[in-house]
């Protein structure tokens, strides 16, 4: 069966915002801790702040190589990426206004009915596809 345009498209929107999430950690990294903490005279004070921009860091990483894998499964049309984008669209509800609505738009998507069942078809051809053929004859 033939990949839904849909589901191309958020695959192709999860790499997007990957690479705008990468090239922001980047741009984090090349950023020196020494001049946001040069002001601060506390010891206490400059580990929050090291361990904030490190914990910031870590968090859009992992958020970008999850929006990687969600856009490679879906364009693959396994049932994990169906279910992992699922998620990622939950936590874009939060980015008010822009992510919350598309955000939501991807939610309501991949949960139609023609949609659910393209995902179910891929994964039983791909069951299918790793039988054995004496098995396959007979399924």
């Amino acid at each position: 069966m033939k990949r839904p345009d849909g589901v191309t498209v958020i695959a192709v929107w999860y790499f997007v915002q990957a690479f705008l999430l990468l090239i922001l950690a980047c741009t984090l990294l090349a950023i020196p801790a020494s001049g946001v903490i040069a002001d601060i005279n506390d010891p206490i004070g400059e580990f929050w702040v090291i361990f904030s921009l490190t914990c910031g860091e870590i968090f859009i990483v992992l958020t970008g190589i999850a929006l990687v894998f969600a856009g490679w499964g879906l364009l693959r049309m396994k049932q994990w990426a169906r279910w992992l984008a699922f998620v990622l669209g939950i936590f874009s509800l939060f980015a008010f206004p822009v992510g919350t609505v598309i955000g939501a738009l991807i939610i309501w998507y991949l949960f139609k009915d023609e949609v659910r069942e393209a995902f179910d078809m891929a994964s039983s051809a791909a069951v299918v596809g790793d039988m054995p053929d004496e098995l396959v004859e007979d399924a």
